[in-house]
């Protein structure tokens, strides 16, 4: 089948894609509340629920959500799984998806969901792809959670976000909202704007973490070359193991421990700013 080239608004039945599922939600949605002859019916918004199979191959998937959840999980697939669930006031018909295959990236968003669109909808998507695929997602306040793809750049605008068991690459924006890390082996960039940061498992030869007030709690499986934390009055709790590490820490007056090996000419990095929160730096299992 050829590759899907138009970017524009169609529909999923218009796109090339095979359909194995099409699901309205129960008439259950349009019963409204009895026995009160000054407050008429008032129609719930309708869902939709669609599950399709790209049948091209694919090496990239790009999710653009205007505030509803994206989730996308590696599987056991050869072929990406997609379930797109969209809502919207009665009447106004199904939810325009844009969708697009080529040169491997797929591309999937509901630009009519846009906070000043046409429409007043969401679309939420569910992803199921091949290990070797990286991934591209903005939700716009939307929940946003990814598992085990070889790499991701994240931005949630203000959604809280869940990366794990990622194999490659991770940048992430959170926009104030929390940030959860569990198993990571590439590099890591994380800015949350004040959102606090969980991550664990990190295996990252390099990593860069600002939180603009926010707490950040890190944890290392291997010692990385380079570690850049500014927290600007954040708590900053990190693990390490191995070492020694040349350690530049400005803590502004506030209270610090280091319990790992330190040496300005070592050749493993650590670079940490709280702007006066505190900050403890020790190896695995040390509390």
């Amino acid at each position: 089948m050829r590759a899907v080239a138009d970017r524009s608004r169609r529909l999923w039945a218009l796109s090339g894609l095979t359909t194995l599922v099409a699901l309205a939600v129960p008439g259950a949605n349009f019963v409204a509340t009895a026995g009160d002859a000054n407050n008429p019916p008032s129609a719930a918004p309708v869902s939709v629920i669609r599950t399709v199979t790209v049948p091209q191959p694919v090496t990239s998937v790009t999710v653009l959500s205007y505030g509803a959840p994206v989730q996308v999980t590696a599987g056991s697939v050869r072929r990406v799984r997609a379930t797109e669930t969209s809502s919207a006031a009665p009447g106004t018909g199904p939810v325009p998806v844009t969708q697009s295959v080529a040169g491997g990236r797929l591309v999937l968003a509901d630009p009519a969901c846009v906070s000043d669109g046409p429409l007043s909808c969401s679309v939420s998507f569910t992803l199921i792809v091949p290990s070797g695929v990286t991934v591209t997602a903005v939700t716009d306040g939307g929940q946003l959670t990814v598992s085990g793809v070889a790499g991701a750049n994240l931005d949630s605008g203000g959604g809280p976000v869940r990366a794990t068991r990622i194999a490659g690459p991770l940048t992430v924006r959170t926009s104030g909202a929390p940030l959860l890390i569990d198993g990571l082996t590439g590099p890591l960039d994380a800015e949350t704007s004040s959102g606090p940061v969980t991550a664990q498992g990190l295996g990252s030869a390099t990593a860069i973490i600002t939180t603009d007030g926010g707490n950040a709690q890190i944890a290392f499986t291997a010692a990385p070359d380079s570690l850049t934390v500014s927290t600007d009055g954040g708590l900053a709790t990190l693990t390490v193991p191995g070492g020694p590490y040349a350690l530049t820490a400005d803590t502004n007056g506030g209270p610090e421990s280091v319990a790992v090996p330190t040496d300005p000419a070592a050749r493993r990095l650590i670079t940490v700013s709280t702007g006066s929160g505190p900050l403890q730096i020790g190896p695995p299992g040390s509390g």
